[in-house]
């Protein structure tokens, strides 16, 4: 076999994979293995951006089978490039039943006392702050996303709320004054066979509309029929959005007070 054509052969191949090789891989933490608390499973990892200007906040929560170490830099790296840091936190990595997801819960206030009580340590923006998460990271970051922290200015997730079928107290801490929302999924709505059911987000989406603050949710599914199906894919967008916003809203008061 001529030895240049088997080389070409290969490189090519490699090309035709880097793409995908890229999408699975994980980004390296500027901290690693970082305690929140005083368990062994509450530890966070922290990505920050470069610069002297306090950062906006994604907090991060992984999905079930998955730990905190996994955040892919598919959508990890544009997110710190713009100028935004996560914080990618543990719990209990596998929650199986409603007391691991009340562990996570919890988990999730005492994670987020944190990131404020260290905001200058890692110069944080903690009047910018994002929540989210993907499947299992969407159930433990739900009421933490609808607390009314003044902070919290979006929620962003990937094949949100889960399960065979809708669980609808989860509309219950939705109000009038909840954050804007995007949520992804894979699939079509009313899927069989796969508990991430687009149906379930709708139902979130429905609830906005129903409080008159329809323009405040978003969601984008069947990203299995396009040339990206990775749910995170948005975030960098988002917080864009969610971040213009806020400086916007701010300098209006700015121009506001200037006037007295």
């Amino acid at each position: 076999m001529n030895k240049k054509v088997l080389l070409t052969g290969i490189s090519g191949y490699m090309i035709l994979l880097l793409p995908f090789i890229l999408l699975g891989q994980v980004k390296t933490p500027t901290f690693h293995d970082v305690s929140y608390g005083p368990e062994d499973r509450q530890w966070l990892n922290l990505y920050l951006p470069s610069g002297s200007k306090p950062a906006p906040v994604f907090i991060y929560a992984h999905h079930n089978g998955s730990t905190a170490n996994d955040v892919k830099s598919s959508w990890a790296d544009p997110t710190v490039a713009e100028g935004t840091a996560i914080v990618s936190w543990e719990s209990i990595a596998k929650a199986q039943g409603p007391s691991d997801f009340q562990i996570c819960v919890a988990d999730a206030k005492i994670m987020f006392e944190w990131v404020k009580e260290n905001a200058n340590t890692y110069n944080f923006n903690i009047e910018n702050i994002i929540i989210g998460g993907q499947s299992r990271g969407s159930f433990v970051s739900w009421y933490l996303a609808h607390s009314m922290d003044p902070g919290i200015v979006g929620i962003y997730m990937g094949q949100a709320l889960p399960g065979e079928s809708f669980y609808e107290q989860i509309l219950e801490p939705i109000t009038e004054n909840s954050p804007p929302i995007f949520l992804t999924y894979r699939k079509e709505p009313g899927v069989v066979g796969d508990i991430h059911d687009p149906a379930h987000g709708l139902r979130v989406v429905e609830r906005y509309k129903e409080l008159a603050i329809g323009d405040k949710a978003e969601l984008l599914h069947s990203l299995n029929d396009t040339n990206d199906n990775q749910v995170m894919q948005f975030l960098p967008e988002f917080v864009r959005s969610i971040v213009n916003i806020q400086n916007r809203a701010e300098s209006k008061h700015d121009s506001t007070n200037n006037l007295y």
